[in-house]
């Protein structure tokens, strides 16, 4: 799996994190990936359902 494909994983990831109620803590990914970074914009995603549909 490349780069891009873990980002869309990490994206959705933390995107259902949100839905499910899980602390932003919950992020599996180090502070100093590029996979966290995705992980919490998915989560913030999750957390704002106007952020989905203007990234749709």
């Amino acid at each position: 799996m490349g780069f891009r494909e873990a980002a869309v994983r990490a994206v959705q990831s933390g995107r259902q994190a949100a839905l499910d109620g899980q602390p932003v803590t919950a992020c599996p990914h180090p502070r100093e990936s590029l996979l966290r970074t995705a992980w919490l914009l998915g989560y913030r995603q999750g957390s704002d359902p106007d952020l989905i549909n203007e990234s749709s």
